[in-house]
Formats: C-alpha cells, sequence, structure tokens
C-alpha cells in the first residue's frame, strides 16, 4: 500500500528521537531503520525510562505480506535466580531497588536482529544520533527535571553514587544544563563497530558482569550468551469492524485482547464500579496466562481462556445478551511499527556498570518468592511484562499504530483510545487529548477531569474516585499513527508527556 507521504511519519517520546528517526526516512531509510535509530536516541534522551540494559516488545507490519509479527525482545532471569537460592539468603521478595532484580536486557539484540530482519541499514548507520546525543550531551528539559530533582531520584543516588555521577546531584540540575553521557558513549561505539555480540558475548559482557557482580548481582556471562530475540505471532480480536493486534505472553497483551473482547458489544453509560469487575476479571486471566512462552499454556488460551464467560457474567450491561518509552513509524511504503521499550521503573534498579555507562532494569522485582498463584519466580524464564505495542489492521490494510507507557495502565490506555477513535469517530490527536481512567487495584479508580466515555460516576459508596483537574503522565503518553482513507497520515502525540 503505497501512502501519500513524501517519506513516512515517526511519533516518539522525544523530540530528538523523532528527527532521528525521520533523518533515516528522509535518506531512504524504511520503518525498521527509523524505529532503531529513533529506539536508540530514546535510549539516550529519556535515560531514567529506557535504556541499554532494559528490554523491548514491538509489532511490525510489512505492507509486502499484510502480516504483522511480534518481536520480544525480553531478556531472562539469570540461571541462578530461584526461589530456593532467594531463600537461603533470607529475603522472601525480590528487592526493589537492588542489583538482584536484574534480568538479561534484551533491547539491544532486539535492534540489531529486528534491522537484520526487516531493514535496510546498517547498525552503525541507526546508532549515529544517539552516539552523538551520548557524547555531546542532552540538555535537561522540564520532565527530567522534574524527575532529576524528585523523591524517587533522590533515594535512588543515596546509596548509590555511580548514577549521580553520571545524572548530576539534585541540587545541581537545573533546565537547559547538559548532561553528558560519556561512558554509554564508548559503549556504543563499541556496539557500532562490532555488533551487539560484544555486549552479549564480548569485551562488554565481562565488564558488565564484573561491574554487576561488584554490587551483588547474580547474573552471569553465561546468561548474557543464551540470550535470543523471540519472534512471534501477534494476539488478535475483532474490535468495531477492525482487528486489534497485540503481543503475546509474556507481554500483556492479553489485557487489552480481552478489554476489546468484552467492550465491543456494551452498553454505554454502565457504573464505575462494574468497570472495576470486568477489568479484575481480565487481568486476573492475564495473570495467569502472561508468562514465559517457554511455558505458559497460552497456545491453548483459546480453549481455557474464554471472554464470554465474563461477559456472561454480565450480561445485562450488553446488546446482544510507570515507566516506559514508545514509538511507532509508518513509511512511505506502508510498513509500520509499533515499539515499546523500558527499564520497567524509572532507572530500573537503579544500578549502573560506571565502566560502560548502562543502567539496568529491576524487571524480576514482579516475580514472586513463592508458589502460590501463577506468577513466581524461576531461572532461565523470561518474566511477566507490561508492555503492550498494538496495530490495528482494516481488512488486511494498516490502519492504526500505537503505544503508550504507563505499566499495568497500558491497555487500559490503549483501549479508550480504541473506543474513542473506533466507536466514537474522533480524529486521532483528539481521541488522544480526551480525558481517561485508570485502574491499579482496590476499589479505588483514578479518573481525568470531564471523563465520560463508558462509564457513570459510581454510585458505590465503597468506590473510592480520585479526579485529576488536568491531564496526567499517570494515564499514559500516547504515540499514535492513524492512515486516513485517502491515504495520508495522521499523528497522534499525548501532550501528558513529552510526545512529538
Amino acid at each position: 500500500m503505497k501512502l501519500k507521504t513524501k517519506f513516512g511519519m515517526v511519533v516518539s517520546g522525544h523530540m530528538k528521537a523523532t528527527e532521528a528517526g525521520m533523518k533515516i526516512l528522509k535518506k531512504g531509510g524504511n520503518a525498521m531503520d527509523a524505529a532503531i535509530a529513533t529506539a536508540s536516541t530514546l535510549a539516550v534522551s529519556i535515560p531514567n525510562m529506557n535504556g541499554l540494559g532494559g528490554d523491548s516488545i514491538a509489532l511490525y507490519y510489512s505492507s509486502k505480506t499484510k502480516k504483522i509479527t511480534t518481536i520480544n525482545g525480553s531478556g531472562k532471569s539469570p540461571k541462578k535466580a530461584s526461589i530456593k537460592y532467594f531463600k537461603s539468603i533470607g529475603l522472601n521478595e525480590i528487592p526493589q531497588r537492588s542489583s538482584l532484580s536484574i534480568t538479561v536486557p534484551g533491547v539491544l539484540h532486539a535492534w540489531e536482529k529486528s534491522l537484520k530482519k526487516y531493514g535496510s541499514k546498517k547498525l552503525a548507520e541507526v546508532l549515529k544520533d544517539a552516539i552523538s546525543f551520548a557524547e555531546k550531551g542532552i540538555r535537561i528539559d522540564q520532565y527530567l527535571y522534574d524527575f532529576l530533582r524528585g523523591d524517587v531520584y533522590k533515594k535512588l543516588i543515596k546509596n548509590n553514587n555511580f548514577l549521580s555521577k553520571i545524572y548530576g546531584l539534585p541540587k545541581d540540575i537545573k533546565i537547559g544544563k547538559i548532561i553528558k553521557q560519556e561512558k554509554l558513549a564508548e559503549t556504543l561505539k563499541l556496539i557500532s563497530k562490532l555488533g551487539c555480540k560484544s555486549f552479549y558475548k564480548g569485551k562488554l559482557t565481562k565488564i558488565m558482569v564484573q561491574d554487576l557482580r561488584d554490587q551483588g548481582a547474580i547474573i552471569s556471562e553465561e546468561d548474557f550468551n543464551n540470550h535470543s530475540t523471540l519472534f512471534q505471532k501477534p494476539l488478535s480480536v475483532d474490535f468495531q469492524n477492525k482487528k486489534v493486534f497485540t503481543a503475546p505472553p509474556n507481554s500483556q497483551g492479553l489485557a487489552l485482547i480481552g478489554l476489546c473482547e468484552i467492550f465491543d458489544g456494551i452498553k454505554e453509560n454502565i457504573d464505575l464500579s462494574d468497570y472495576i469487575k470486568f477489568k479484575k476479571s481480565i487481568f486476573e486471566l492475564r495473570d495467569k496466562y502472561c508468562l514465559d512462552p517457554g511455558i505458559t499454556k497460552y497456545f491453548r488460551y483459546k480453549k481455557n481462556l474464554d471472554f464470554k464467560k465474563i461477559k456472561k457474567n454480565y450480561s445485562k450491561f450488553f446488546k446482544n445478551s510507570g515507566d516506559t518509552s514508545t514509538l511507532v513509524v509508518v513509511d512511505r511504503k506502508g510498513n509500520a511499527v509499533s515499539w515499546v521499550q523500558s527499564l520497567f521503573e524509572e532507572f530500573g534498579s537503579g544500578i549502573v556498570s560506571p565502566q560502560t555507562g548502562v543502567v539496568f532494569h529491576n524487571r524480576m522485582y514482579l516475580e514472586k518468592i513463592s508458589k502460590k498463584g501463577y506468577n513466581y519466580l524461576k531461572p532461565q524464564t523470561r518474566p511477566f511484562h507490561t508492555l503492550c505495542p498494538s496495530i490495528v489492521l482494516k481488512g488486511s490494510k494498516l490502519d492504526l499504530t500505537i503505544a503508550t507507557p504507563g505499566d499495568h495502565g497500558q491497555p487500559q490506555t490503549i483501549f479508550q483510545i480504541l473506543n474513542y477513535i473506533y466507536k466514537h469517530n474522533y480524529k486521532i490527536q483528539k481521541a488522544i487529548n480526551l480525558p481517561r481512567i485508570r485502574h491499579n487495584e482496590g476499589n479505588k479508580i483514578l479518573v481525568e477531569k470531564g471523563f465520560k466515555n463508558y462509564f457513570n460516576f459510581s454510585k458505590n459508596k465503597k468506590i473510592k474516585t480520585k479526579v485529576y483537574s488536568k491531564p496526567h503522565r499517570i494515564f499514559g503518553g500516547v504515540t499514535a499513527i492513524k492512515i486516513n482513507l485517502d491515504k495520508t497520515l495522521s499523528k497522534g502525540a499525548d501532550k501528558r508527556r513529552n510526545c512529538y
């Protein structure tokens, strides 16, 4: 499908990252080339949200084959990471901000493998802007200023001066100040010359593992050596005469599928208390099935995972019964990418490899040191992931590519945007600007002022509603590109974050 665009379009969580992707499109690169240029620049320009020490999960749409592929760039838990081991050192849970919460970072491997499979440019070319910004410095904007002066960062650097040596002390942070990531620049330069093998099976591996071991980590060179990127079939569901695609387990994409299936036929104006019941039921199934693809039974989920049972329980409502960075790209030929990458929480584990400048995520933190329930720690497995990219097709043709940060709120936010666009016929930017809701747990629901959509404010006294007077970043930061009927492109960049 040839579109009415000279080069294509990029939307991401930072202006410089979007510009990096557009440079590649203007040089004749395709959607994947631009995506990796954007992703690598995001890793430098929003360092507290994502980086080489994190993971990624993405979707790729080929306009030639009309097929969508999931790119699973999540890493496995260390070989030594067993319940028995953690119990032996006196722990009943994995420390949140600790070297013990680190799994193998998969994002870099996913960049290279995706580029080789779907791109046309060399890794060295698409990493140029990322290297330049790491070397010459990124300018502190309002968002980074607020974070580096905030309580989370202050706690992280309290017992870890490696982090503050790179990003500074809160008292010295000023808007407009330049932060250089020189060790990270050296690391990226080496990777651009030698490829990701230097990170997983080379000089960098030895350096990083030693740095991490010195800080109490249990990850090994063998863990890095055995890493691989998975190319999987996506999950999909019909919604408003379109087909919504997302990533399979270990991604929480299953929750987005559930929300779309449940609410596709639901009446308007149900009570917020009932939304909570629906959402809880769907997320319980998510927690049961969104495990490592090598061990979960999700391949048979259609037999076991029946959203119709949830519908039946609430049939009276039916007519017929964190933190993350994201990017989306569409090139002139209609190829598309929805890419999500993350350190999980801000600066992840808080642990830095001082010799390489790589900050590592804390993805293993959610794993339980107990065999109760489904989501418990196992060695050499991919942990549960909140990353939830999405692409929508109309027939076999691309209609929308979309992604958002927001940890457990990601499927909720994407669903609401899909609902605004396909059920209420809003333009993409208007749909993103409209107020949203978010439910985390219990009977408390977060609401942006002016929210209407499906729900009435609850009369149930047990339901507690927190209303935000202005759009807030807790409700996500959507990046999206919509294909119009005339084959032009419309952008969607969320004002809640620094999307551009």
